[in-house]
Formats: structure tokens, sequence, C-alpha cells
């Protein structure tokens, strides 16, 4: 079993996003995605990868499928593979977000 403490890992950086890795074991992946004010993550889509996102703190945009929609502080939100996404943090403060994947391709 292995603990980690969020602040401790929490290191954003002001030239572009961080993705910090938590835990990785078999077809589980989670990491914190971290967004200085402005930062973004392009749209993009796995085929393989299902993912579920967490807002530890701060709030951002996430964009599915060409849909906006705001998350802040306690939202989560589920996105199935082949499912187009892509964040940006649109608040003065910094946005930590946990990311959950799960890749649906590897087997048990």
């Amino acid at each position: 079993m292995n603990k980690i403490n969020i602040d401790d890992i929490l290191d954003f950086a002001t030239e572009k996003s961080a993705r910090k890795a938590i835990f990785k074991e078999g077809r589980l992946d989670t990491g914190l995605l971290l967004y200085a004010p402005g930062q973004t993550t392009p749209d993009h889509k796995h085929s393989d990868i299902d993912e579920v996102f967490y807002v530890i703190s701060g709030e951002g945009t996430i964009t599915i499928n060409n849909e906006e929609m705001l998350l802040k502080e306690k939202d989560i939100i589920f996105s199935p593979n082949g499912e187009t996404h892509g964040f940006k943090n649109t608040s003065s403060n910094n946005w930590a977000v946990l990311q959950i994947k799960i890749d649906i391709s590897k087997k048990d």
C-alpha cells in the first residue's frame, strides 16, 4: 500500500501545465493535473482509455465533444474512451484536478 499527500506534489509550473503521477498499477493510472491561470491542455481523445476527473481545488473549463462546461472544487466528471476533451484554467487561481485513467485495452 502506498500513501501520498496531495500537498506534497502540488508543484505548479509557470511555463505549462503539469501532470504529476500518483499511482500506476495494471490498467489503473492516477495523476494530478496542475494548471496555473491561463494554462490549457488542447482537445484530444483516447481510443482505449476511460477517464474520471475530480477537481481538488480551483476552477476551470473542460470541453467535451465541443461542449464547454465549468468545473469547480468537488466536481467530478467521466469521459469515456473516444470522447474528445480538453482543459483550460479560466480563473486567476491555480487549478488541481485528480485524473483517474483506466486502460480498457489491457486484460486483467
